[in-house]
Formats: structure tokens, C-alpha cells, sequence
């Protein structure tokens, strides 16, 4: 049977929340540009994300497409920096708490504190 997350949006949206999910989502990325000019302003930007999450105003803003060419040809879409913030806060706050721990136990792919048994 799903799992139905009620009344929790609100007690999760918080200034402090979104600035925590800033400073993941930079991680190892502080060199690019587009995180550079977003760390100028980060406090009105993080503000403005607050209001507009918190008004029900904010839209996902597409994607911006690039090729790799190394080891073969792909083709990327990768978000704004600001919807990352937004991805990162989804994952943390409502993902990992309400749907990790409903995984069967030999799940391990990408989730904190599991090991493979092999290893």
C-alpha cells in the first residue's frame, strides 16, 4: 500500500532547511559559475526560493542541454542551480525520512549507512 505524507509541508519549509540543501548541493561544485553568482546573493536568493515554495509560486525552470564526448557521446539536461536546492530539500526532508526505511534490507544502492555485505 503507498505511503501518504500529510501535513508535513509546512513544518519542513524553513529558511534554515533550504540554506542546509544550498550547502550540499554546492558541494564539490564551488568552482562553477553558475554557483559562484548564485553565492553572491545566496541569502535573497534562498529567501526569494522560501516565499515562492511557501506561496505555492514556484515552477521547476527547465533544463539546459549539453553534450560529454568522453568515453562516448551523451547527451545531458541538467537543471538550474536553484531547482537543485529544491531536489536536495525533496530528498532530505521528505524521501529519506518517509520512504528509506520502507526499503527491504538488501537494498543498498546510493543510501547512507548500508554496506554491501560483500564488500
Amino acid at each position: 500500500m503507498p505511503r501518504t505524507i500529510r501535513n508535513q509541508f509546512e513544518k519542513k519549509i524553513s529558511y534554515e532547511n533550504l540554506m542546509k540543501a544550498h550547502n550540499l548541493s554546492k558541494r564539490g561544485k564551488g568552482y562553477r559559475k553558475e554557483i559562484i553568482l548564485f553565492n553572491l546573493k545566496q541569502e535573497e536568493y534562498i529567501r526569494w526560493l522560501y516565499e515562492q515554495l511557501k506561496n505555492g509560486t514556484y515552477t521547476h525552470g527547465g533544463y539546459r542541454i549539453f553534450y560529454i564526448q568522453y568515453p562516448k557521446k551523451r547527451k545531458i539536461e541538467a537543471s538550474r542551480y536553484i531547482d537543485r536546492i529544491v531536489h536536495r530539500w525533496v530528498v532530505d526532508n521528505f524521501l529519506i525520512p518517509y520512504y528509506v526505511p520502507s526499503f527491504i534490507n538488501t537494498t543498498y544502492a546510493c543510501i547512507k549507512g548500508k554496506r554491501n555485505a560483500s564488500s
